[in-house]
């Protein structure tokens, strides 16, 4: 009897502890709006779509720069007619890029033929929208002042032994200066009241959890400046609380999202480098009769250590880029970034589609013989060899 009493207690606290189950009633889909006017553009584009609420089943194929909402997870908001009234009182309607572009690509891109140069600054645009539902949304910016930067200053930057210190006119009307560094793992980006900037060549990417460098050698990086206006910076500077889901500088009516403008006042292509002491580092190139040239995916490399371990149990990290070999029609990159590891000899390399980790194209595993490099790719097979130049 006594145990038939704990077991009956044991049942009535297990019922008691079960949690209520409350169903949540799905959010409303809200029209989003990202658009920003830039002086330094051939024309000014928004994009426009709607926030996921579970109604939509939706895909993540790989990004295209043609539809970038329908190629990364977007619900596209197709139809809407769109319109900018600009300063001087003249009103042009966007066309939707996939109204214009074979394919149907370009869902909820919507494009006004208005190139930067033609930016009127201090003043304001006026951004209206109307859904095919009837839905209504308008925003509003003012372009800073300032004169866009358009034909890059180039340079070579030795990471280990140099400091890039970027320095640009203050210009009126800015709220703040947005200050970015791309990276093949994805950019640095940060505000700042200054006109003037100094960025060591150990700089960690704070905007990614592995705290990976900026700098990577062999690798060309664009570094931007540009004047934002109130809009852009209360935008990019809050930020979406994960529970809440406050926290956002909206001054979007009728929506969510930002419609902003800036001004690019500095443009710097580098050409990232380091020291090639160690003996996985340097410039290898493809040996082998024509007959095997011909038949190679890669005629030479360039490689340097990005990061040496800490541990001996762990690799090294390699970065570089390599020559690719093209035939007549091949549109891909013919100088593609290089990414991978060694440790004791063992080479791994991923070939990027171009210079973003997040493409790759072939793979290479590796023995490092002395001043050779011999091993074979995933997909084009085959036993290569490449030797180091002195």
């Amino acid at each position: 009897m006594t145990k038939l009493i704990v077991a009956m207690s044991l049942v009535s606290a297990v019922i008691a502890c079960e949690i209520e189950k409350v169903e949540i009633p799905r959010p409303a889909q809200l029209l989003a709006l990202h658009g920003v006017l830039s002086a330094s553009a051939p024309n000014q584009v928004v994009l426009l779509e709607r926030t996921r609420n579970g109604s939509v089943a939706v895909r993540a194929p790989s990004f295209e720069l043609e539809s970038p909402l329908g190629s990364d997870s977007g619900i596209a908001e197709n139809g809407a007619i769109v319109t900018l009234l600009t300063p001087s009182g003249g009103t042009l309607v966007a066309r939707e890029d996939n109204t214009v572009v074979l394919g149907a690509a370009g869902g909820g891109v919507y494009r006004f033929d208005l190139p930067g140069s033609a930016l009127e600054r201090s003043g304001t645009y006026k951004l209206s929208v109307i859904t095919r539902a009837g839905e209504q949304l308008s925003a509003a910016t003012s372009v800073p002042e300032g004169t866009a930067a358009v034909v890059a200053d180039e340079r070579t930057f030795n990471r280990a032994t140099e400091e890039l210190i970027v320095e640009w006119p203050k210009a009126p009307g800015a709220r703040s200066y947005l200050v970015r560094v791309e990276t093949p793992l994805g950019p640095r980006t940060f505000f700042t009241d200054e006109t003037r900037v100094r960025l060591g060549g150990d700089l960690r990417n704070a905007d990614l959890d592995a705290l990976p460098h900026v700098f990577i050698p062999g690798f060309p990086q664009a570094v931007t400046v540009s004047a934002v206006d109130s809009n852009y910076y209360d935008w990019f500077r809050t930020h979406n609380d994960a529970l809440s889901g406050t926290g956002l500088v909206n001054r979007v009516s009728g929506g969510l999202g930002v419609f902003g403008s800036l001004v690019r006042l500095r443009l710097i292509d580098l050409d990232v480098v380091a020291p090639q002491t160690e003996p996985v580092a340097g410039t290898f190139r493809f040996v082998g009769t024509p007959e095997e040239a011909m038949g190679t995916a890669y005629l030479e490399l360039e490689l340097y250590v990005e990061s040496a371990s800490s541990r001996r149990d762990q690799s090294d990290a390699l970065s570089g880029h390599a020559v690719r070999r093209k035939s007549i029609f091949d549109t891909g990159c013919a100088l593609c970034g290089v990414l991978g590891s060694v440790q004791d000899g063992q080479v791994e390399l991923s070939f990027l589609t171009g210079w973003s980790a997040r493409d790759t194209m072939e793979t290479f595993t590796g023995e490092l013989r002395g001043d050779t490099l011999v091993g074979s790719y995933r997909f084009a097979g085959g036993l290569v060899k490449f030797v180091k130049q002195k």
